[in-house]
């Protein structure tokens, strides 16, 4: 059985789920930020967070397919500052995504939630506009980062310097 070809599987699966909250997120977002319904938003909300729960499941198959890959190419943890630098690198700039996305995303839905909860009061608090606003802004900028952290990635695992 050729081993790399089923690690390597795995790891587009693990890409894909990736990918998948990559692209659906912005696009949920872009719906919340539309929205003027109050009940809608909510919904988006919701659907926003749904979706990022694909994140740390395709971050875990990435990972073991990962190792897997290493393992079957004989690179050694050593290599990857060595002779597969481009593949330290890539691990190091893929940590940072996953902290960026496991960590600012959900305390920002959360935050966002507790808003819209307070904007669904007979009296909402006066500056709840301008702290969705700067959240809005902070997912925006998550994004952001988190793309040109995934095209980096891609542009090593392409051209191998």
């Amino acid at each position: 059985m050729n081993w790399f070809a089923v690690s390597l599987f795995f790891h587009l699966i693990g890409v894909g789920m990736i990918f998948t909250v990559l692209i659906a997120g912005p696009i949920i977002e872009a719906n919340y930020r539309w929205e003027n319904d109050l009940r809608m938003k909510q919904h988006a909300a919701k659907l926003l967070r749904s979706v990022g729960l694909l994140s740390p499941f395709g971050a875990l198959v990435l990972v073991l397919s990962g190792i897997a890959n290493m393992v079957v190419k004989n690179i050694t943890f050593a290599n990857l500052f060595g002779s597969a630098a481009w593949l330290g690198m890539k691990l190091i700039l893929f940590i940072v995504l996953l902290t960026i996305g496991m960590t600012t995303s959900p305390k920002i839905a959360r935050q966002r939630a507790m808003l819209l909860e307070q904007m669904n009061q007979l009296n909402p608090p006066e500056d709840v506009n301008d702290k969705m606003s700067s959240l809005n802004s902070t997912q925006t900028i998550s994004f952001l980062v988190q793309w040109i952290l995934v095209l980096l990635i891609l542009l090593l695992t392409l051209f191998k310097p």
